[in-house]
Formats: structure tokens, C-alpha cells, sequence
């Protein structure tokens, strides 16, 4: 590796330091705190917003390489300083991804499964049982990070050095390979919107769901690619690639996610309301109103009205701070989202973070993702440098 490689690849320490030592002191503590929970008769773990917090970080963490994979296919030069920290993103959840499922599926699933113990008489497929629900959504998660390991690690031996291959030669093979990535994110999530969301609603079917829960991830995903900016910099101080017109281009196409996103909720919002059946109309009807009025409304100001109405005003996308803002607000509207879909099917009048035990089982999970990424962001290129450098192909027509 060169020097100027190696100057690239790993950010001073001090800078880092401090936060990483307080990342995994909150995360051993949120450890503590399961162990706790799950030893202990005087408090207990609530596994359905512990449920809610891991299929937002889930969601939104895989969608960072699915990003890149979009963005690789539509050939947008902009985004090429955002590839390597997003792959790491998606890499970073990995462990987490398995063991959060496998804590889920053994601490929860009497409740949390509990349409897979029918009456008697009630007869079930036999794609619904225990054992086909833990083989179809650990594969679905093995299989997908296993597809964003490859991807990821194709162009990463380039900037380490590790490998001589031609760029173009790479860049065509990440091109191909995209597609698939974006395949294997979309399986893994429709398994998941179906077991942890779907079928929580007794007689729910809908073909339109599985698409809202995973675009959803996808739009959050994207409108927090502009943490990177806030917090490297923009060009040229300390050798950061990204400049207001990433911050304009990433505002353009949050804009036009902010419209399908409503597309999407209103595409099954209309056939529930429209076909009136009190057991799908009335789950919809929890959220929106009482207990739940206030979070479903503010999930609808996050993810649409206010990105929708700032939008309007092209200087908005010119500054990283309102940007920030509102990517704040989208991800917490796709939170909120994960959250109503899945706790007032199971408490009338459930309050998120009301004991100790709930902040830092939350606070821990993140945490330690957060931990992974600068971990990994220190000892890898934080850029893919080789990508960045290659100048588009110019058209022959």
C-alpha cells in the first residue's frame, strides 16, 4: 500500500478514540442489560420493541450496499465517495444481523410467533411452522451478507493493494454483479416484512407491504448517507471527497424517494380503507388514532410532509445542515414505521422507552454498531479511490 494509500485508509485516532471507548462502554452495558432482562423475574425484556429497533438498524444497514448497487447501475459519478463507507455499513450489522435474529426467534417467539401455534383444527401451510420460519430467514440473511461480502471485497483489494486485476475489467464485474445484490436484499427483507409484521395480523394479505417495508429501509438508508458529509467534512479539508454537489444530488434523489415512499403507504392505506374488513381495517385504525395518533402522525410529517415541503426550495438541498435535519427525520419516521407495525398489535397503549432496561438494550444495539463501523473505517480504506479515479467511458452515438 502506498503512503498516500495508507494516509487514506485510516484516520487519525484521536480522533476516533474517545468515541469508540464510549461506543463499547454503551454497548457492554446494553449486554449487561439483556442478560438482565432475560435472567431476571422483576424485569423483563420487551422483545417487541427490542423487534422494532433491530428491523429499522437491519433494514437500513443492508440498504447501504444496496445504494451502491443502485447507484452502480444508473452510472451516478456523484455517489462514488459514498461506496466504500456504506459497504462497510452493511458489513458492520452482520453479527448483529444473526444474533439479534437468533435472540429474537429463542427469547420471543412464543409471543412474537404466536399465529404459529393455531387452535385445534386450524390448519396451517406447511411453509408456516417454527422450524421453516428460522431456516428461511437465517439462509435469507446468510445468503444476502455472504452476496454483500463478495461485492464489497471485489473493489476493496484494489485499494489495499491485494490484487492487480484491471479496473475496467472490476468496474464491469461490479456492474453485473449489482443486480443481484439488489435481488438478494429484496428476498431477505419480503421474508422478514412477512414473518415479523405481516402475519402478527391475523387474515392480513397483501401483496403491496412487503415492497413498502423494504423501500422504506432503502429511502432511510439514503437519506442518512449524509451523515458522511456532516461529519468528514466537505472537499478540501482533511482530503474529503464530498462536496455541495453530493449534498444536492443525495437531496434530488431523497426527493424523489420521499414521493414514492407515499406512493407506496398509500397504495395499501387505500385498499384497507376502501375494503373496510374490520381485521385489517382496525390494526390501521390503532395506529393512526388514540395511544398511537401521535407517532403514526409524526411518521407521516418525517417521511413525507416535511421532506416533501423543504424540498420545494432548492437551497435546502444546498445545505448540509437542513439536510441533516431532515434525514434525522426520515430515519426516525421509518423507526416509528417499524414500531407501529409491530407493537399495537400487542399493547393498546404501549409507551417506547419508558424503563431503564428498553433505553439501553436500544442504546447498546446501536451502539455497537456504531463501534463496528469505526472500527472497520480505521483499518480500511475509507474511500474506494480506484473507483473514483476512473473516468466515465464516453458515449459513441
Amino acid at each position: 500500500m502506498s503512503v498516500e494509500q495508507a494516509t487514506l485508509a485510516t484516520p487519525p485516532s484521536s480522533n476516533y478514540g474517545v468515541t469508540l471507548w464510549v461506543l463499547i462502554a454503551l454497548f457492554l452495558v446494553g449486554l449487561g442489560s439483556l442478560v438482565y432482562g432475560l435472567t431476571s423475574e422483576s424485569a423483563q425484556v420487551d422483545f417487541d420493541l427490542l423487534a422494532a429497533s433491530y428491523l429499522y438498524l437491519l433494514g437500513v444497514s443492508q440498504a447501504g450496499v444496496v445504494f451502491i448497487a443502485m447507484t452502480r447501475l444508473v452510472k451516478a459519478q456523484w455517489a462514488k465517495p459514498y461506496y466504500r463507507l456504506a459497504e462497510l455499513s452493511t458489513l458492520a450489522f452482520a453479527p448483529f444481523a444473526i444474533a439479534g435474529f437468533l435472540l429474537l426467534y429463542f427469547g420471543g417467539k412464543d409471543e412474537f410467533f404466536y399465529w404459529l401455534n393455531p387452535p385445534a383444527g386450524e390448519h396451517l401451510s406447511p411453509f408456516l411452522n417454527i422450524n421453516w420460519l428460522f431456516i428461511r430467514d437465517l439462509v435469507s440473511l446468510l445468503v444476502f451478507y455472504a452476496l454483500a461480502a463478495v461485492y464489497c471485497l471485489k473493489g476493496l483489494k484494489l485499494d489495499l493493494g491485494t490484487s492487480q486485476a484491471d479496473h475496467r475489467k472490476v468496474e464491469g464485474e461490479l456492474y453485473v454483479f449489482s443486480p443481484i445484490v439488489i435481488l438478494g436484499f429484496v428476498l431477505c427483507n419480503t421474508f422478514f416484512a412477512w414473518d415479523f409484521a405481516m402475519m402478527i395480523i391475523p387474515h392480513w394479505h397483501s401483496t403491496v407491504f412487503p415492497i413498502f417495508y423494504w423501500f422504506g429501509n432503502i429511502f432511510a438508508a439514503s437519506a442518512g448517507m449524509i451523515v458522511f458529509p456532516a461529519l468528514l467534512g466537505l472537499a478540501p479539508a482533511g482530503g474529503s471527497p464530498f462536496t455541495l454537489d453530493q449534498v444536492r444530488y443525495l437531496g434530488m434523489m431523497v426527493t424523489a424517494f420521499t414521493l414514492i415512499w407515499l406512493y407506496l403507504f398509500w397504495a395499501q392505506f387505500f385498499v384497507i380503507w376502501f375494503g373496510n374488513m374490520p381485521h385489517e381495517f382496525e390494526p390501521l385504525w390503532r395506529q393512526m388514532y388514540g395511544h398511537y395518533g401521535p407517532f403514526f402522525w409524526t411518521m407521516m410529517a418525517g417521511c413525507f410532509f416535511v421532506p416533501f415541503i423543504a424540498f420545494i426550495f432548492a437551497i435546502v438541498k444546498r445545505s448540509l445542515l437542513a439536510m441533516c435535519v431532515i434525514a434525522f427525520g426520515i430515519n426516525l419516521g421509518i423507526w416509528l414505521s417499524k414500531y407501529l407495525m409491530v407493537v399495537p398489535v400487542f399493547s393498546p397503549d404501549d409507551r417506547p422507552f419508558d424503563s431503564w432496561l428498553d433505553i439501553t438494550l436500544a442504546a447498546g444495539l446501536l451502539a455497537g454498531f456504531l463501534a463496528s463501523i469505526i472500527v472497520l473505517a480505521t483499518r480500511l480504506p475509507m474511500y474506494a479511490r480506484w473507483e473514483m479515479a476512473l473516468k466515465p467511458i464516453p458515449r459513441t452515438d
